[in-house]
């Protein structure tokens, strides 16, 4: 009844609405009505689901989450990296789906927008699904779900279609999706979901903590001064790029081309990523394909072309570009 009423008053609206066609989708909020067959027959390769962050308790999110996963894919490999100061009924209760759950020590300085806890639970995690001898795994957030049913499939296809044929460092692309992958934000690849090989995945979680406060560095306000600041998503990358021998210069073009050579990214809507948090309502906030915006996304078009040099790229673009406020996306 309330989803008809919805859906009616979406059509009063967008019937009105002189400017823009207006729509909604609609998902599933636990696993009790998901009627999904088991796909896990439809691959071989030993793959760990990597879940990491806060659990989140509203809605049992994070749980309900975990069901879905396992209703799937019953005999996969699910790690909950989370904090040694989890409610101890939470913990449990994953426990009895056979999650394997690591409780870490929160680092003393969570760094800027936490990404020091980031990199510890990720990190520990992969560690652990790697001494557990997973081959390939995910690292996603407690706060998103994946609704696509076949996902695993999907980026594992990806994989096998777009092999890495320009480094012998590393044994694959790591899969990201759009979603926070910002197209002028330079190798600003979105830190909230990765898919790869487990040694390609350790390699980029793995690096040092970032000590420093917000208030010591100097942010600026165009693209290239941003990126230059070196701060979260950049900074995990450029960390990257540093281990697999591609020295930064800080340029539009070099940060496509890297995204297009070790990289694939993924539309949100090919693997139905959710994320439970901000306007979540309103998660098509940043499309902007009627005009060009700093919000702009980098999807799989963009990914594609910028991988077959088709991406419209001029130095008259770049230097143009660099004189926009990039604090607006921040």
């Amino acid at each position: 009844m309330c989803l008809m009423i919805v859906k009616l008053f979406m059509r009063f609206l967008s019937y009105f609405s002189l400017k823009y066609y207006l729509s909604f989708f609609s998902r599933l909020r636990n696993s009790k009505l998901s009627n999904a067959l088991p796909d896990i027959s439809v691959f071989d390769e030993k793959i760990a689901l990597i879940i990491q962050g806060p659990i989140i308790e509203r809605e049992e999110f994070t749980l309900e989450t975990i069901k879905i996963y396992k209703k799937r894919f019953p005999e996969l490999m699910i790690i909950l990296s989370t904090w040694d100061d989890s409610p101890l009924k939470a913990v449990g209760m994953f426990k009895k789906l056979g999650v394997e759950v690591l409780l870490n020590k929160k680092p003393a300085y969570a760094g800027i927008s936490n990404i020091n806890l980031q990199i510890a639970s990720t990190k520990n995690g992969i560690i652990k699904a790697k001494q557990k001898g997973a081959e390939y795994c995910f690292k996603m957030r407690t706060d998103q779900r994946i609704y696509r049913h076949d996902f695993i499939s999907f980026f594992l296809s990806l994989l096998k279609e777009f092999p890495i044929t320009n480094n012998k460092i590393i044994r694959g692309r790591l899969i990201a999706p759009s979603l926070n992958t910002y197209k002028y934000r330079l190798y600003g690849v979105t830190d909230m979901l990765l898919f790869g090989f487990i040694e390609d995945m350790l390699l980029y979680w793995d690096v040092e903590y970032d000590f420093r406060k917000k208030e010591e560095i100097k942010f600026g306000i165009t693209v290239e001064e941003w990126a230059k600041a070196n701060v979260c998503e950049v900074y995990l990358c450029t960390k990257y790029l540093a281990k697999i021998g591609h020295t930064p210069i800080y340029t539009l073009k070099d940060s496509w081309e890297v995204i297009a050579d070790y990289f694939c990214i993924v539309d949100n809507s090919s693997i139905d990523l959710f994320w439970n948090k901000y306007s979540y309502w309103n998660e098509q906030r940043t499309y902007s394909n009627m005009h060009r915006s700093l919000k702009e996304e980098f999807t799989f078009s963009d990914w594609l072309n910028a991988k077959n040099n088709l991406s419209i790229y001029s130095i008259e673009f770049e230097k143009y570009l660099n004189y926009k406020n990039m604090t607006i996306i921040h």
